[in-house]
């Protein structure tokens, strides 16, 4: 169950979140999602305590979250 819960996280990560050049800030936003969903922590709360962490140290960061798979872009 946990190594099929990973799998899970990592192919949300893959969609949503993209990789970036090593030691990139957008890189540490990924790591520290995996790690909030691996606690059960919701995409979306995930992704809002990454990037506050990550400004700490970047303050100009502005992450680059895709909307999920499927949904509707509005216009």
């Amino acid at each position: 169950m946990p190594y099929e819960r990973q799998k899970m996280i990592r192919r949300e990560l893959d969609a949503r979140i993209p990789r970036w050049l090593r030691g990139e800030p957008q890189n540490t936003v990924r790591q520290i999602v995996f790690n909030q969903r691996l606690h059960g922590k919701s995409f979306e709360e995930s992704v809002e305590i990454a990037v506050t962490l990550v400004r700490q140290q970047h303050p100009d960061f502005t992450p680059k979250i895709l909307p999920p798979l499927g949904a509707s872009v509005r216009v």
